[in-house]
This record gives structure tokens, sequence and C-alpha cells, in this order.
């Protein structure tokens, strides 16, 4: 998320950031439209962009969480920022609790939404839990930050490793200590978990 607003004053670049993020992000005007989704987040909601893109954001909220969804909108324009639990019904009647992360005026009138399943173990989410050995801030190697970096713009391991001229060996080597290092298991998880603790921008 912090990618995509680091480059705030470049749409171009922006929006090249938020649709190769492996983070699942939304964008959403101030109506709650869904003006932008990225394929991470296509995929774990299941529906396309023509799909979205007929829906508010309180469409795919259950009645039960109105409420605490509007509150939460309220916040974010109030504060800048907004972050906690929500739940989203799918179409076909399934239910999925997300975490989110949000911040108000990306754009002017539009807000971004990014988000991860809450069966995402804490572990993932938070380094430095149970079991973490070390400070991930302060273990990440240059090199480790320039991967996740270019992970977080969408770039895949081939596309990695030609950007930085290593090996293919080298960029899972890399991936390999990033994860043992934030206490994570996938990449997803690494790219949002730096870009939480503004490892990456």
């Amino acid at each position: 998320m912090q990618a995509v607003v680091g480059v705030r004053g470049d749409s171009e670049r922006q929006k090249r950031v938020f649709d190769r993020s492996a983070v699942p992000m939304v964008i959403a005007d101030d109506q709650r439209r869904h003006i932008a989704v990225n394929l991470a987040a296509r995929l774990v909601l299941r529906l396309s962009m023509g799909e979205l893109g007929r829906y508010r954001i309180d469409d795919l909220t259950p009645v039960e969480g109105l409420a605490s969804m509007q509150a939460a909108w309220t916040r974010l324009l109030e504060t800048g920022s907004a972050a906690g639990r929500h739940e989203v019904a799918g179409l076909d009647g399934s239910r999925l609790e997300v975490r989110y992360w949000a911040l108000s005026e990306v754009r002017p009138r539009l807000h971004l939404i990014a988000f991860a399943p809450a069966t995402w173990s804490e572990r993932e989410l938070r380094p430095g839990g149970e079991g973490a050995a070390v400070e991930p801030a302060q273990s990440l190697t240059s090199r480790e930050r320039e991967v996740l970096q270019l992970a977080a713009e969408g770039l895949t391991g081939p596309g990695i490793a030609d950007a930085l001229v290593i090996s293919h060996a080298t960029v899972r080597a890399h991936f390999r200590n990033i994860y043992e290092k934030l206490g994570v298991g996938e990449r997803p998880a690494a790219v949002a978990t730096a870009l939480r603790l503004g490892l990456i921008a």
C-alpha cells in the first residue's frame, strides 16, 4: 500500500504498482464504488472487475456488518486512515473475513484499501511474534529489500532476476531468507508485511 502512496504524484507509476502488487488492493470512490481492483484482490474475491464495478462495498457487506463498515468509512475520511476487520459477503452466499488497511485521498476523492484474508496467521501479518529470532527491519539486507520492492511492483522471480542481473537461483535464495526473517511462508505475505512495516516504499 505504501508503494502506491509513495508514487502519489505519478499516476502512471501508481497504476503500475497497484496493478502488479501481490497484495490484494481496491480503490473506491466517495460513494464506496469499486473504481479499480488489482488482480490479487479479484482472485481473493473471485469476481471480475466488470462484476465488482457494479457493486459498492456496502453491497458486498453482510447486513449485520453495515454499521461497523459505515463507522470505519467515516473514520477513514475524517482521519485519513483506518484499519481493522471486515467481513465480505460473496455473491454466492460465501463469507470471507479480512483484515484491512485503508488510506484516504490517494488520488482526489479516491481511497485505497489493502487487505488480507483473516486466516493468514498473526505470524505472517505481524513478524516478531513467537518464534521470531530477529527484528526484520534491522535484519533485511539492502538486496533483500530490493527484491521485495520489485515483488511489490509485480515482477515475477525471473523478472526480478533480470532487473537485478542475478540468477533465478539467487532470487529464490533471497526469498527463502526473507521468509525466514519476516516469519512468513509465501511471497504475498512477505510483500504485505514489508509494506506495513515500511521496509519498502
